[in-house]
């Protein structure tokens, strides 16, 4: 009997061999350990790659196991990826997937999404398809690695361990200090939150600001432009002009009052001298006519013909003064 039994072991395993070397027998095509005897409708899902998604790799949906991955082709340049969802479960037409894992080193799987509120949401029938617009393929593997391994290489962590070490030493080394730290944090907002009414009228006075610029924005872009800009050179040489005259205006405004006295005395001299029978009688009214109607009205309110104004470079700017004063009301 023990014979027949080692006779039969040995027949099994000879076959099991016979079998495997006769077949190319791939570990990545052995699905993974899942309920495989589940059945449901099926559906298509299609992603731009499927890397390292297995056979029997589950399907969720709102965060719960719907389905199974039962079949992983290659139709028209995209990644077919063929599930059964179990009967009694409704997907929207508008679902988008998405090839996942929940850690770095997890089994992949696909998670299906509920659509927006505005989308189509009528229940994907048996045989649907999801397509590849509504699909997100899985970042690969490597280039996980390989930010990882970036974020710890630069010296992230360190820096995070800097900037915790200095808290750390910023704050005070006990209980009562931190809690007056806290304290003085929440005098602070306080303050804050009760001036909220100044804050607001800042903000205001801010926002008529600049509403206002933005009503004559046409008028700034005109004092602005080149035009204007030739309007205040010649401006500027007006005032340069002015500053030079005005000076001169001024010292015999107020340098020539004691002339008054003087001349007055003259004339009142002259006057007395024409009783002498010398012709002084005329040339005493002439000085008053002069006293009178030239002299003293100049010295109340002192004015200046200007005939001419010429720069050191012998340009006449009489016809732009007499402009530019116009534009200020000071002449007609």
């Amino acid at each position: 009997m023990r014979n027949v039994r080692h006779t039969l072991v040995v027949i099994i395993a000879a076959a099991t061999t016979a079998a495997l070397a006769g077949c190319s027998a791939n570990p990545a095509n052995l699905p993974m350990p899942s309920d495989l005897t589940r059945h449901g409708y099926p559906l298509t899902v299609e992603f731009t790659n499927a890397l390292n998604l297995p056979a029997g790799a589950k399907v969720s949906f709102d965060g719960a196991a719907v389905g199974t991955v039962r079949s992983i082709d290659l139709r028209d340049g995209a990644v077919a990826v063929g599930v059964e969802v179990d009967d009694g479960i409704a997907i929207p037409a508008d679902s988008t997937a998405t090839i996942t894992q929940n850690t770095v080193l997890g089994d992949a799987y696909i998670k299906i999404d509920r659509p927006g509120a505005d989308a189509n949401n009528a229940a994907l029938k048996p045989n649907s398809r999801i397509g590849r617009d509504h699909t997100v393929a899985p970042a690969p593997l490597e280039d996980t690695l390989a930010v990882l391994a970036n974020f710890l290489g630069t010296g992230s962590v360190q820096r995070i361990e800097q900037t915790i070490g200095k808290v750390n030493a910023a704050l005070p080394p006990t209980a009562d200090g931190v809690r007056k730290v806290a304290g003085t944090l929440a005098a602070d907002v306080r303050s804050l939150a009760a001036d909220t009414t100044d804050l607001d009228r800042m903000f205001t006075s801010a926002a008529g600001f600049a509403q206002a610029v933005n009503r004559h924005v046409p008028d700034l872009e005109n004092i602005l432009s080149s035009h204007a800009m030739k309007l205040w050179a010649n401006l500027r040489l007006l005032i340069a002009n002015i500053g030079i005259l005005l000076p001169s205006v001024g010292s015999v405004y107020t340098g020539g009052n004691w002339l008054v006295p003087m001349i007055n005395s003259l004339a009142n001299t002259l006057e007395g001298a024409s009783s002498t029978g010398v012709g002084f009688a005329d040339t005493g009214a002439s000085v008053q006519h002069f006293l009178q109607t030239t002299l003293m009205p100049l010295l109340s309110k002192p004015s200046v013909d200007v005939t001419s104004l010429v720069t050191a470079d012998g340009t006449e700017h009489l016809d732009d003064v007499a402009n530019l004063l116009r534009m200020l009301g000071a002449v007609r």
